[in-house]
């Protein structure tokens, strides 16, 4: 098992961040990738990387971090920041990036999307974008409720490889099959594929991870959220990464070790993982 998407950096692990990955790799994993969305987190996710040759870091900022520090008149030089920890051999990704039009917040600012936020997100996105190019490092996106204008910016760095993370959510199938006309894209599913029941509201998950052929999609757990059915509602963590993988499984009409084999060889092409 791979988790191509976790944050262990997140405060919610401070108490047993170490037993949390010990648990994930006793019982059958394989590598983690932790994902910074500022640079704080980042600083955390490269600690944190240093503990386990297996555990690898993407960097970036998010889309809902980015705005901050730019509302709040912070004069921020994203490019070098990255750059900076780009030295570090564990980083294997820059993500996750991208466009976020919907996050009703209990920060300081309102950040109700207004088109001067969305174009603060965009020239950010576009930042991270040329970087990850230069770098010649994938790119982990982030996107919600912004599929036309992240398309409309993406579809300038076909060059590069993209997954989209946590994949599916309020996505109508018919954006699925104009991704799937780029080898360079690829799908990475977390715990929400395990809400939906058949027929109910969301199941159109299913209908996307009925289009994706297998060699094209990622698992991951997006901890501390999402957490899968039967854990729904706790916290998160690698290890639950084996309840997507079973999921997967049942929609497609495979075994879990065919899902796992296969996920598990996409994420190692992908990041290009020394594991």
């Amino acid at each position: 098992m791979i988790d191509t998407h976790i944050h262990l950096e997140s405060e919610e692990y401070n108490a047993d961040c170490q037993e949390v990955i010990k648990r994930f790799f006793e019982k059958g994993g394989k590598a983690l990738v932790n994902v910074g969305v500022s640079e704080a987190r980042m600083k955390k996710a490269q600690k944190i990387a240093n503990s386990d040759e297996r555990i690898f870091v993407a960097i970036g900022f998010h889309p809902q971090e980015g705005t901050d520090l730019q509302r709040a008149g912070e004069c921020v030089n994203f490019e070098e920041i990255l750059k900076d920890f780009a030295r570090d051999h564990k980083v294997v990704a820059i993500g996750e990036i991208g466009l976020d039009y919907f996050h009703p917040s209990g920060k300081e600012f309102d950040l109700r999307i207004t088109e001067e936020i969305k174009e603060v997100q965009k020239r950010l996105f576009v930042t991270q974008l040329e970087l990850a190019r230069k770098l010649d490092l994938p790119v982990i996106v982030h996107s919600w409720n912004a599929e036309i204008d992240c398309w409309e910016i993406l579809s300038n760095y076909l060059d590069l490889k993209i997954v989209f993370h946590c994949y599916g959510r309020g996505i109508a199938p018919g954006f699925t099959k104009k991704l799937l006309k780029y080898e360079n894209i690829n799908f990475s599913f977390t715990g929400n594929v395990t809400f939906p029941k058949p027929g109910k509201s969301g199941a159109e998950l299913f209908e996307h991870l009925k289009l994706i052929p297998l060699e094209r999609i990622m698992v991951e757990t997006d901890g501390p959220f999402l957490a899968p059915v039967p854990h729904r509602g706790k916290r998160n963590e690698p290890f639950f990464v084996k309840h997507i993988i079973e999921k997967i499984a049942q929609v497609k009409d495979l075994t879990n070790d065919e899902v796992e084999k296969q996920t598990d060889q996409n994420a190692m092409d992908f990041f290009n993982l020394n594991i």
